[in-house]
């Protein structure tokens, strides 16, 4: 049985899975460190889960602008006012967090090629992990979004929809959803701590 932490919950995997919090592996760290990274990797049986993490239950109203791709008001009514003082060559103005879909595939990115690096050099805490590039191997990329249960629902239908778009280059599936237990093939139990 392997249990990993973040944040406030704990997920557990059965005795059979290999799973990692890969931001705090040494070759991260070490090496891509300043990338932002997927949170969990975990594999059983030649299918890989690549699991990112939001913990908002309880904090909904501060993170639903970032359920948006729609720039904030605010961002909008800044660009104004650069381009009213002629500063667009200067200044770049972005949103403080970006939406969550493009969160997730920043670090998508980010992780594809730290583990393609991990597989070139041979790093052996990756080694189980490696294989998703191998062709055909099936490889999942999961949001795991705690929210208020009576908004869930609508809210990760919109998200699965953009998760889905975001993830048509790469030729692989995504998944949004608030309990992991609900996912076929993924046995993984969540936990608040």
């Amino acid at each position: 049985m392997t249990q990993l932490v973040e944040g406030g919950l704990r997920l557990t995997f059965p005795a059979g899975w290999q799973a990692l919090k890969f931001d705090d592996t040494s070759w991260h760290r070490q090496r891509f460190g300043h990338h932002q990274a997927m949170d969990v990797l975990a594999t059983h049986s030649g299918q890989h889960w690549w699991i990112e993490i939001k913990d908002c239950e309880g904090f909904e109203q501060d993170n639903r602008p970032r359920m948006s791709p729609a720039e904030p008001q605010e961002v909008e009514q800044a660009r104004t006012w650069v381009k009213s003082q002629g500063l667009e060559s200067r200044v770049r103005l972005t949103r403080a967090k970006p939406f969550i879909i493009d969160e997730l595939i920043e670090k998508l990115r980010s992780t594809l090629v730290s583990v393609l690096a991990a597989k070139r050099q041979g790093e052996a805490e990756l080694q189980p992990y490696v294989a998703v590039f191998d062709q055909g191997m099936p490889f999942s990329v999961i949001l795991l979004l705690t929210w208020d249960i009576a908004d869930f629902n609508r809210l990760a239908q919109r998200l699965q929809q953009k998760l889905n778009r975001a993830l048509l280059p790469y030729g692989l599936q995504g998944l949004v959803v608030n309990d992991l237990g609900r996912v076929a093939g993924l046995a993984c139990q969540v936990s608040r701590i």
